[in-house]
């Protein structure tokens, strides 16, 4: 009876463990996805990226007259 006890112990701290760790796992992939650049977000960033380039080739032209 004792044996069955100390199985049933083992398996309910190892059930208990694996829940935790899963939890974990599982706040950290929502992190991940929040925190993740979206397309949309990158593309708005390329836009704005372009801009930038854009002024700074005119300002050189200018410079360059």
């Amino acid at each position: 009876m004792a044996a069955l006890s100390g199985v049933v112990w083992f398996m309910k701290r190892t059930l208990d463990q694996t829940e935790k760790r899963i939890e974990k796992l599982e706040e950290g992939q929502t992190n991940i996805k929040e925190e993740y650049l979206h397309k949309n977000d990158f593309k708005e960033f390329k836009l704005e990226l372009r801009e930038m380039f854009n002024e700074i080739k005119t300002d050189i032209k200018e410079l360059k007259k």
